[in-house]
C-alpha cells in the first residue's frame, strides 16, 4: 500500500499531537508531507524540518500529491475556506472543529459531490471510537444520553466530591488546562450541543444537523443544588440528550438530576461518558477521557488511518433535516429550589399555583436560612409537562414572597 501523503493546518495542542505521531514514521500508511502555520517563527514544542513548514494554504490546496489535508488551525472562516478549497482540489479532509462540522451541511454536500471523505472523530475526544460503530447503526439508536464535556464534568464532580464552589472548580479546571481562560463555550453548553449536533446527525444519517437545539449550562448550579441534590438521592450532570420517535426527535443540552447509582452518575472529573439505548432496549456505555492533546491526535489518526485503508466511511449521506420536537413538551420530573420570605402561608400559595397548573408534588423540603429574610424551600415533582411547569413557575417567580428565581432541574428517571 502506497502512503497517504497528509498535510497538518495548524501547530497548536491538537496540530502538535497528531504531527508528533505523524513524524515518529511509524505508521506506514501515513506520510507527513507538509505544516501549514500562520506563524513560522513562533517557539514550537519540538523542531521540524523547515522544508516541512509553509505559510502558503493555497501551496498545499494545490498541490496534486498531498492526498489529506488535516484542519486543526481552529476557528471558523478561515477554517471553512481551507477545507471547501480541499474539497473542490479532490482531498480528503480530517478535522476536529466542531463549530464546522455542527452546521456543516455545505461542507458535506460538496464531499458527495466530489466522492471526498471528512473524518471527525477528533470532534468526540470522548466517544471517537464508537463513531463509526454508530454511522453504521444509523436508524437503530432509540435513545442516547451523554456527558460531553470535560470541564464541566470536572466542575460538577470538584462541587460535588469537595463541596468547592462553581467559582473555585472552575479556577481549578483552568490551572489543570481542561478550561480555557473564558470558558463560556464550556459552561454555557454551546460546546456540548454542537457535539449533540453532530451525533445525533450521525445517528439519524443525515449531514443537516438541527440548528436550534435546547441548550442550558451549568452557570447557575449552586452548591446549594449540589448538597440538596445529593440528599435526595441524586448527582446533577450536564448532559446531551437524543430521544428519537418515529418522524421526530427530542434533543436537548441541560444539567440533570441522575440517580447516584446509575453509571453516568459515576463518570467524574474530565472524563466522558455517552449511554445509548437501542431499538430492542439494550443499553451500553462508554467512558473515556474528555479532553487532551493526544486523545484528540489519536481520533485523528484513527480518521486517517480509515481514509489510507479505504474502510468505510462514517459520514452521512442524507440532506433530510431532523424534525425537532417541542422542548416545551418533555414530560419529566423536576427538581425545583424556591428562595421565599419565612413567614406563614407561602406554601399554600406556592402550592396552589402549582395545582392550577395540575402538577403534583413528590416532596416538599424546607432548609435552612439562605438570608436574614429568606428560606429555600426544595420541591420534587410528579411527572408534568415542562411547558405547564413553566407556566405555574411564571406566576410564581412574580409572588411578592418570592425572592429570587427559581432554579429548575429535570430529574433523569
Amino acid at each position: 500500500m502506497e502512503a497517504k501523503r497528509v498535510a497538518v493546518a495548524g501547530f497548536g495542542n491538537v496540530g502538535k499531537g497528531v504531527i508528533e505521531i505523524l513524524l515518529q514514521k511509524q505508521i506506514q500508511e501515513l506520510k507527513l508531507a507538509k505544516i501549514v502555520v500562520k506563524h513560522p517563527d513562533k517557539s514550537r514544542p519540538f523542531n521540524v524540518d523547515p522544508n516541512l513548514v509553509t505559510t502558503d494554504f493555497a501551496t498545499v490546496v494545490n498541490d496534486p500529491t498531498i492526498d489529506i489535508v488535516v484542519e486543526v488551525m481552529g476557528g471558523i472562516e478561515d477554517a471553512r475556506s481551507l477545507i471547501m478549497d480541499a474539497l473542490q482540489n479532490g482531498k480528503d479532509i480530517v478535522t476536529a472543529n466542531k463549530a464546522i462540522i455542527s452546521s456543516g451541511a455545505e461542507i458535506f454536500s460538496l464531499a458527495a459531490k466530489q466522492r471526498r471523505i471528512i473524518g471527525f472523530r477528533g470532534t468526540f475526544v470522548g466517544c471517537n471510537t464508537l463513531i463509526h460503530d454508530l454511522s453504521l447503526s444509523a436508524g437503530r439508536i432509540h435513545k442516547m444520553c451523554a456527558i460531553l464535556n470535560g470541564t464541566c464534568n470536572y466542575i460538577l464532580s470538584r462541587m460535588s466530591r469537595l463541596g468547592v464552589s462553581f467559582e473555585q472548580a472552575l479556577k481549578e479546571a483552568q490551572e489543570q488546562g481542561y478550561a480555557e481562560a473564558d470558558a463560556s463555550e464550556d459552561i454555557d453548553g454551546l460546546d456540548t450541543a454542537r457535539k449533540i449536533q453532530i451525533l445525533s446527525g450521525v445517528i439519524n444519517n443525515t449531514f443537516n444537523m438541527p440548528s436550534d437545539v435546547f441548550c442550558e449550562g451549568i452557570r447557575e448550579i449552586t452548591m446549594q443544588d449540589i448538597q440538596y441534590s445529593r440528599e435526595l438521592g441524586y448527582i446533577i450532570k450536564l448532559v446531551g440528550m437524543v430521544e428519537r420517535e418515529d418522524n421526530s426527535a427530542t434533543i436537548f443540552v441541560r444539567p440533570v438530576l441522575m440517580p447516584q447509582g446509575s453509571l453516568l452518575a459515576s463518570v467524574e472529573d474530565a472524563n466522558n461518558a455517552i449511554e445509548l439505548e437501542d431499538n430492542f432496549g439494550v443499553v451500553s456505555i462508554l467512558v473515556a477521557p474528555g479532553a487532551g492533546t493526544y486523545p484528540t491526535a489519536v481520533a485523528i489518526i484513527n480518521d486517517l488511518l480509515d481514509i489510507a485503508h479505504g474502510d468505510t466511511s462514517m459520514m452521512p449521506t442524507s440532506s433530510t433535516p431532523i424534525i425537532l420536537n417541542d422542548a416545551g413538551d418533555i414530560e419529566a420530573r423536576y427538581y425545583l429550589r424556591l428562595t421565599v420570605i419565612d413567614q406563614p402561608g407561602v406554601l399554600a400559595q406556592i402550592t396552589r399555583i402549582l395545582g392550577d397548573h395540575k402538577i403534583s408534588l413528590a416532596s416538599v423540603i424546607q432548609k435552612a436560612e439562605v438570608s436574614a429574610k429568606a428560606v429555600s424551600v426544595i420541591v420534587t415533582t410528579y411527572t408534568v409537562r415542562e411547558k405547564e411547569l413553566r407556566a405555574a413557575l411564571a406566576k410564581i417567580d412574580h409572588l411578592e414572597v418570592v425572592k429570587a428565581k427559581t432554579m429548575v432541574i429535570q430529574i433523569l428517571a
